[in-house]
Parts: C-alpha cells; structure tokens; sequence
C-alpha cells in the first residue's frame, strides 16, 4: 500500500518538475532524503513517532535539508507530514525515479548470475538487451550462487531465466508431470 501512497506523490511532484526541468536535480534531492532516512534510525523513528507533531517533523525535515534538497521536495516532505503519510518517505526515491526513467525512455534491468560479470559480458548483454527493446538500460548486476550458471534478467514484471538452475526446475518439473 506505502508503494502506491509513493507513487502516487512521486507522479505529482513529476509532473510540477519536470514542467520546470528541473527532474534530475528533483531525483538527486529525493536520493539525498532516501540516504539520511537508511543511515539514522533516530530520524526515522522520529518521524514515524505518533507523539511528535506534525509542526516538529517538518520543522524537523526543513532544518535537516533546506540546504540539499529543492523547495519543491520540502513542499512534499512537509505534504507527505501533514497528511500523515511519513511511512512511505523510503519508497518516494525510487517511485520518482521510475517515473523519470520512463519519461527518458530508460529501463532497469536487474541481472543475477552465479558470478560477476566481466565489463565486456555485461556491455555485450546490455546491447543485445537494448537493440532488443529500443531503450536505454540502466543495470543492476546481482550475484546468487544458487543460479548455478547462465543469467536472469528481470525488466520491469517480466523474468527472463536463462540460469542452469531454473532449466533444472523446468526440467524435473517435466518429468514429474509426464508420470
């Protein structure tokens, strides 16, 4: 639910930054918001307490990023407080960039492989990939030994599993159903 809450907020404030062109400094305010959230616990839990007002928590988050984020985010951050919604402040960053990498034509794409790849595998996998779909890939490489071999590409919903562990699992799964 938080995730929807996100999204819907990242679109609003999309659509006022990106009129203004001012998207990537927009995105790099929401990661800066996103990093302070991940490493103080004490900030979190502030803004999450029932106890503390309202007019505290956006006192609170002006103090901290009047200088590192735009006005237009500490709009939000306070819009996000007043309607009691501090709950999705970690989700904002990425809603946001999802909605920007779209509007750029960029897709993420998330490889898992037993090993890492070489610059050369992953430049080699990223053209094939994108000549493929006609867009920019913005990668995340991932390593899970449990794939065995070969590769799986998750883009957005769809899941491609080239690993020798899920032809294994399609393999015995055959097998069971030809009993």
């Amino acid at each position: 639910m938080s995730e929807a809450a996100a999204k819907r907020y990242a679109e609003a404030l999309f659509d006022v930054v990106q009129s203004r062109g001012t998207a990537d400094q927009t995105e790099r305010g929401l990661e800066t918001v996103h990093q302070a959230l991940l490493e103080s616990d004490d900030l979190r839990k502030v803004l999450t307490h029932p106890r503390v007002s309202k007019e505290k928590k956006k006192a609170l988050l002006a103090s901290i990023f009047k200088e590192d984020v735009s006005q237009e985010v500490l709009n939000l951050l306070k819009v996000i407080v007043d309607r009691g919604r501090e709950t999705i402040l970690l989700d904002l960053k990425d809603a946001f960039t999802a909605i920007a990498d779209e509007a750029r034509g960029i897709v993420e794409m998330t490889v898992t492989t037993a090993q890492p790849l070489t610059k050369e595998e992953e430049d080699k996998l990223v053209h094939a990939v994108s000549s493929h779909l006609g867009k920019q890939l913005r990668v995340r490489a991932q390593v899970d030994p449990n794939v065995i071999g070969g590769v799986l590409i998750k883009i957005g919903n769809r899941l491609y599993d080239g690993t020798l562990a899920g032809k294994l699992n399609r393999f015995s799964q055959a097998l069971k159903a030809s009993r």
